[in-house]
């Protein structure tokens, strides 16, 4: 197993410079499609702002610390979109049986997947939500005395948010084993729960806070974190406990990918 995922390492490294290379040489295509990813996260976070601004703040966090929240769950959701792109669209690997040869590969099936597509021009979405981060931690005075200190927890946070989507859409994508097709899923599993990340989860019911502490664990991923950042309550120690939970989330997820993939049935076609 372990040889097999160091393998499937290498490959995805390999594809992703060679997906780095051919997207440099058509630079006008790339830079268009990263601009308009640009526009797409502008215009979800002055969605956002507008609503906190009309409602005088959501239960005591104001814009810049809401804009913080949108700025890590945006960056942390744009890993998956860039590196894990495949995952999103795989549905065809099972209709189309395109996954039988997947399985003559000698790297670990989930790593030949994801190796096999690099969006670079979803960095867009990681790009601009460590922007956001920096604006409205500046604004918050958070880098006036402990630069440093901040940094890291955002980078933690950074890291644990990714963990958990790189969960999130290995479970819905391994789905597809028993189901086939996942794409009605994807709004219900990763769309919608991304978009509640940008708001605090204190503003939810609590039947919805604890689905996205359990089963869409989003709250480690941004809600957290964000929350140490801007010292709403927990301390440092609680990064660990996000990070660990992203952790043991991606373990889960590609525990129910293998279990799927042994019980994978082959169209045929």
């Amino acid at each position: 197993m372990r040889t097999r995922m160091l393998e499937g390492w290498r490959v995805y490294t390999a594809m992703a410079r060679m997906t780095l290379r051919a997207r440099t040489m058509y630079r006008t295509n790339f830079w268009l499609s990263l601009l308009f990813n640009f526009i797409m996260v502008t215009g979800e976070l002055a969605v956002t702002l507008l609503i906190v601004h009309r409602v005088h703040g959501i239960l005591g966090w104001t814009t810049y610390q809401v804009m913080m929240l949108y700025g890590l769950t945006a960056a942390s959701g744009g890993v998956y979109r860039a590196f894990l792109s495949e995952l999103n669209d795989f549905d065809r690997y099972l209709v189309n049986g395109e996954f039988d040869a997947i399985l003559t590969r000698p790297a670990h099936t989930w790593t030949t997947v994801v190796s096999r597509s690099v969006d670079l021009d979803q960095m867009g979405w990681i790009i601009e939500g460590v922007v956001i981060m920096g604006v409205s931690g500046a604004a918050l005075g958070l880098f006036r005395h402990h630069a440093l200190v901040t940094v890291a927890e955002l980078s933690l946070g950074l890291v644990a948010g990714s963990l958990v989507w790189m969960a999130l859409v290995t479970a819905v994508a391994a789905l597809g084993f028993f189901t086939t097709r996942v794409d009605d899923l994807q709004p219900m599993v990763l769309y919608g729960p991304q978009t509640a990340a940008t708001f605090p989860l204190s503003a939810y019911p609590t039947g919805l806070r604890t689905l996205f502490y359990t089963v869409f664990p989003v709250a480690f991923g941004s809600y957290v974190p964000a929350m140490v950042v801007l010292h709403k309550g927990p301390g440092p120690d609680a990064l660990a406990l996000c990070v660990g939970a992203g952790l043991l989330a991606v373990v889960l997820a590609l525990w129910f990918w293998q279990y799927g993939v042994r019980h994978y049935t082959s169209t045929g076609t």
